[in-house]
């Protein structure tokens, strides 16, 4: 499978370069203890003296999400080539105290307001006595996000996400002892549903939970986290996909459906053709599942600029321009819709997965951050008239904010892709690689040419160039 590394891409596209600039002024900002003040206040530590981020959702049912994104992005810039070695240095510092703090917070959570082995958790607590009282309502069908379920899988997934990305990208080895202590806490709690209980929890926005789980089971080999993984794998809809019927995904919640596919893809990534529990996986159909879905978003839901939905959901099929608002496009489907391209791509190496990531990178991702503050936007809207609204640094905290977060700290992991002494090159953009076989250096600028010119300054390596789509 083809691979890409963070570490080994340089973005010297000037664009590029100051939107990582302004993403890790506002990741070094942040004070890491007020947004660790929900984990503080949800085990025996108390408050700790620190106040969480009350503008936006931080200060809500929702809460702890955030968290979730930062330790991603801030892994993500910890080995991201362009990161300046200053930043570096403090962004690992502060990644090291985060999830010190964070263990710290799951081994005095257990038995704390009634939580269970393992729990770890950010969000507002409104039974003191029940801190896991938002999983127990959405078993129960009771789903106000006021008072009692704001998505409180789609939160975990965050948190869990950005654990094993602080292990698999930053190498802290005590950020896995806490995903694993996380995951168990979760198979206690799936692997006893009923299949009644288990149809209300998949009713219900869960983010990438499969996704995150065949993750965790990929980095500790523990069996019963895929067994977790597929108790998230939503059989139903993956059907519905593989029939590639008329209208499917007219009304469905466009950001709970695309991660569902992710993590189905996940888990043809992880199993396929592995061993588990004694017997070898044929996962073929969820590589099927994913191809078709893709070709479903893109071909009836997606705008020019690569994005898709409206307020928040799609449509029925072909209705783009019936539903252009100031709420299109949110930023969090991009962000989703470009991993499922690449996962895609590295699989299948199919141009089409790359011609869309090109298009979308730039007129979705790219243009999604403001570049004098480099706050991001929520929505995109496509209808005349209207402008974007970025987010405010301490006000805000939106979902899109988080994949914002993410997005800015990795716009140079997927230029360049290598497999087997053959690197691909993927987007014509400034940039420079050291790879395995050979490092290049590529001199471009689309705004104001059609030529690339890359050249190989060490090694040897087959390269095979995408001829774009226009």
């Amino acid at each position: 499978m083809a691979k890409q590394a963070l570490q080994k891409t340089l973005l010297t596209d000037p664009y590029a370069v100051n939107g990582l600039k302004k993403e890790l002024a506002y990741l070094l900002k942040l004070d890491e203890g007020r947004l660790l003040a929900g984990f503080y206040q949800n085990s025996a530590l108390g408050t700790n003296g620190r106040s969480m981020y009350a503008g936006g959702w931080e200060g809500a049912l929702i809460g702890g999400h955030t968290m979730g994104h930062y330790l991603t992005a801030l892994s993500q810039a910890a080995v991201n080539a362009g990161t300046p070695e200053r930043d570096r240095i403090a962004i690992r510092e502060k990644l090291s105290r985060i999830v010190g703090e964070l263990a710290a917070c799951q081994s005095a959570c257990d038995g704390a307001h009634g939580a269970k082995e393992g729990f770890l958790w950010g969000a507002l607590r409104r039974d003191d006595a029940n801190v896991e009282f938002q999983f127990d309502n959405v078993e129960q069908g009771r789903t106000n996000i006021v008072t009692e379920a704001w998505v409180p899988w789609y939160t975990m997934h965050k948190i869990l996400a950005g654990l094993l990305d602080a292990y698999t990208l930053a190498g802290n080895g005590q950020a896995l002892s806490v995903a694993a202590k996380l995951g168990d806490w979760v198979c206690n709690r799936v692997f006893v549903w009923s299949e009644k209980v288990r149809a209300s929890v998949l009713a219900v926005e869960y983010g990438g939970m499969n996704d995150a789980l065949y993750n965790l089971y990929a980095a500790t080999g523990e069996e019963k986290y895929a067994d977790a993984a597929h108790l998230f794998d939503e059989e139903s809809l993956f059907a519905l996909i593989a029939a590639e019927g008329e209208n499917y995904l007219d009304g469905r919640h466009a950001n709970t459906t695309i991660p569902k596919v992710i993590g189905a893809l996940n888990r043809y990534l992880t199993l396929h053709g592995k061993t588990l529990h004694g017997k070898r996986v044929n996962a073929s159909r969820y590589l099927e599942v994913a191809e078709k879905f893709w070709a479903c978003v893109i071909g009836r839901h997606t705008y020019v600029t690569g994005g898709n939905s409206e307020w928040e959901h799609f449509g029925a099929d072909y209705v783009l321009d019936a539903e252009r608002t100031n709420c299109n496009c949110e930023t969090c489907n991009t962000y989703n819709m470009l991993k499922l391209s690449r996962m895609l791509f590295t699989i299948t190496k199919e141009r089409k997965y790359l011609d869309y990531y090109e298009g979308t990178y730039y007129n979705a991702i790219w243009s999604s951050q403001n570049p004098e503050t480099g706050m991001t936007t929520y929505f995109q809207p496509m209808a005349s008239g209207y402008f974007k609204v970025y987010s405010s640094e301490e006000g805000s905290f939106w979902c899109c904010t988080g994949s914002g977060m993410e997005s800015f700290t990795k716009l140079n992991d997927s230029i360049f892709y290598e497999e087997d002494g053959t690197i691909y090159v993927a987007l014509d953009l400034a940039s420079e690689y050291k790879g395995e076989r050979a490092s290049l250096a590529m001199r471009a600028d689309l705004e104001r040419s059609d030529e690339a010119v890359i050249t190989v300054t060490a090694g040897a390596a087959v390269l095979r160039l995408r001829r774009p789509a226009w």
